[in-house]
């Protein structure tokens, strides 16, 4: 029986069929005890101080990039992106940015959330490839999603990054595929960092389905992964779906993984804004489910695809403060919404903490979950059923869902 079945029936199965949720505590969700963090942790001479958690949104447009920096000095950069396929603007922001905040060109770890080429680059040409060939950065891990079980429309950045991870080229990068959990990144103590779902989550098949009728699209692979220190909780996406359908342009689909996501999740204090804004991400019921206070959402100015979405804009601001590297779409009112270029969160306690300067302070709500299905009963209209869990926003696709 299928993962999706399992959530349609009951609590009592939904236990069984869901992967057990990572160790996200602090001194939970490390590396295997004697495992050495890749690369060595502190550099020096950078902008970051010891003791300091800092997480750097890198305005680089709609090249998404991500710098985590530890107390302990470890570093994480999630994604690495380009606006085009043969562009290294994007590589050209990123590598200065982070050798000023870490005092050299060295990365502890480098996860990719998925492939498209706003996020890794082309290799040969721009992002994370440029990165470590063109600007000489040593990578101690990369993590990436299994984009050879897990195939659905990428277009040609995902078949170069298929060739080229199967190359001897690639080694200098260090790949290794991505498992649920927090066994592959260690960030120091008191920090631990999860990967919560990655490649559809279960609710899509392990097959190679490009060649099928309106296959999945890339985003719906996207790495879900969950950082925590003190009571601070940081959730991040990449560009994961919350919605099912049939794009507009056609020859693909998106899926709602979002919502199957979301009771893995639970309560977060700042959202880093999946898919740029899109009108078929941040959906309300992983809104309700996190109740994010901050939002952070990373997006270029004339994009060409209507990111941030008007509708997804006003989900984030009737819950949470939000910052943005650059105001996206021209036509979206952004209300209270901060368009802030670089957007910076640091903390020393990992409960007060600040964003842009801004001052916020962490927190660990009570909240109800009264027929133990993992919703919140914000997410959950009918809390009073166990077997009754939010639908899937679009409905599920019979061509590539396991449904009722």
């Amino acid at each position: 029986m299928t993962r999706m079945r399992l959530l349609l029936v009951g609590s009592s199965l939904l236990a069984s069929c869901m992967p057990a949720l990572p160790d996200v505590s602090p001194g939970g969700g490390q590396a295997a005890p004697g495992a050495e963090a890749p690369g060595g942790g502190v550099c020096g001479g950078g902008s970051w101080q010891p003791g300091w958690l800092e997480i750097h949104h890198i305005d680089a447009g709609q090249a998404t990039s991500t710098l985590v920096v530890s107390p302990a000095g470890r570093s994480l950069l999630v994604d690495a992106g380009e606006t085009t396929w043969d562009g290294t603007e994007g590589a050209e922001t990123i590598g200065p940015y982070v050798r000023a905040v870490l005092g050299c060109a060295r990365l502890d770890y480098v996860l990719a959330t998925h492939f498209h080429l706003d996020h890794v680059g082309f290799p040969g040409y721009g992002g994370l490839w440029h990165l470590v060939e063109r600007q000489g950065f040593a990578i101690g891990l990369l993590l990436h999603r299994d984009l050879f079980r897990y195939v659905g429309v990428g277009g040609a950045t995902l078949a170069a990054w298929q060739a080229y991870l199967q190359s001897d080229a690639s080694h200098v990068l260090h790949p290794q595929v991505a498992v649920v959990g927090g066994s592959q990144v260690d960030l120091g103590p008191g920090v631990a960092f999860a990967i919560v779902a990655l490649d559809g989550a279960g609710v899509l098949p392990a097959a190679d389905l490009s060649n099928s009728p309106a296959p999945p699209d890339e985003n719906d692979y996207s790495i879900a992964a969950l950082l925590r220190m003190g009571r601070l909780d940081y959730f991040m996406a990449g560009d994961l779906s919350g919605e099912t359908l049939i794009s507009e342009q056609g020859g693909y689909s998106y899926h709602d993984i979002e919502t199957r996501v979301a009771p893995w999740v639970k309560d977060v204090d700042v959202y880093r804004v999946s898919h740029h804004g899109s009108s078929h991400a941040s959906n309300p019921t992983l809104l309700a489910q996190l109740g994010p206070r901050v939002a952070i959402l990373q997006v270029g100015d004339g994009n060409g695809n209507g990111h941030p979405a008007q509708s997804t804009v006003d989900r984030l601001l009737a819950r949470s403060a939000l910052y943005l590297t650059d105001h996206g779409e021209a036509t979206t009112d952004l209300g209270a919404g901060r368009v802030a270029g670089h957007v910076v969160l640091r903390t020393a306690t990992g409960v007060d903490y600040t964003v842009n300067g801004d001052p916020f302070a962490a927190s660990d709500p009570v909240r109800v979950d009264g027929d133990g299905d993992g919703y919140f009963k914000e997410a959950d209209p009918d809390d009073c059923a166990a077997g009754v869990v939010p639908a899937p926003n679009g409905g599920c696709d019979l061509d590539y869902e396991a449904c009722r």
